[in-house]
């Protein structure tokens, strides 16, 4: 079955500028690359529906689309609105916006790629889509959100509060760890399951794993690799 893209992105009425604008990146950068990594030809908002179908079609794709590609020019109210919808999924995005224009402070930390009309740089945003999207399949878990992040925290500060003074310390090393690790490391996402998704794996701990997945949260550069195994 082959994968979904969607995109989000300023569209405009009809003959507008932003129309023309919208259908330059779906016709000429986005649809030619993902349609070559094996995606169906990239959806968009823009159909003859009622606006109570169209944010629930909007919805359902944030959810569900294997891809969404945001352009994020001219600062549209409605695609941040959308972004937000699709962190909360913690599924993979990648931002497009017009050259010349920056991101909003909140999306800086996420590299967008800059696109205009001039040949050259068509070329050069269509090569960056296809690198980043060539990352999200080899990694897909390393493209999280901020939203996912904080999901983690709330079940670890949950897990504290309820959970042995044994648990309670397996907790807050692991919060440790979220707030120095760079990415969601695929590790790091098993010792969270096994002490919030599976409380009963705690008990196949070791008092030796513990201290060493204790002195590891406390590291300022940690790798995945200095991550403890645990049995699964």
């Amino acid at each position: 079955m082959e994968k979904t893209c969607y995109i989000i992105g300023p569209i405009g009425k009809p003959d507008s500028d932003e129309r023309e604008w919208a259908d330059f990146v779906k016709d000429y950068i986005i649809e030619p690359v993902v349609t070559e990594c094996g995606y169906q030809a990239p959806q968009r908002s823009d159909k003859d529906q009622a606006e109570a179908l169209i944010m629930t079609g909007i919805v359902k794709q944030m959810f569900e689309a294997d891809l969404v590609i945001a352009d994020l020019t001219d600062h549209n109210p409605n695609v941040f609105y959308e972004l937000g919808i699709r962190n909360c999924a913690h599924k993979p995005v990648i931002h497009l916006i017009k050259d010349g224009q920056s991101p909003p402070f909140d999306l800086a930390g996420n590299r967008a790629i800059f696109v205009s009309r001039d040949h050259p740089k068509v070329i050069e945003a269509k090569a960056e889509i296809k690198e980043r999207i060539e990352a999200i399949e080899k990694n897909y878990e390393q493209f999280y959100s901020h939203v996912q992040t904080y999901m983690q925290g709330k079940e670890l500060d949950a897990l504290k509060e309820a959970g042995t003074g044994r648990e309670s310390l397996i907790a807050e090393a692991l919060e440790r760890l979220l707030n120095t690790t760079a990415s969601n490391s695929d590790k790091l996402e098993r010792l969270c399951s096994a002490t919030v998704g599976t409380p009963k794996k705690l008990r196949r701990i070791s008092y030796a794993d513990l201290s060493k997945l204790a002195a590891a949260s406390k590291q300022s550069s940690l790798t995945t690799t200095e991550l403890p195994e645990i049995d699964s």
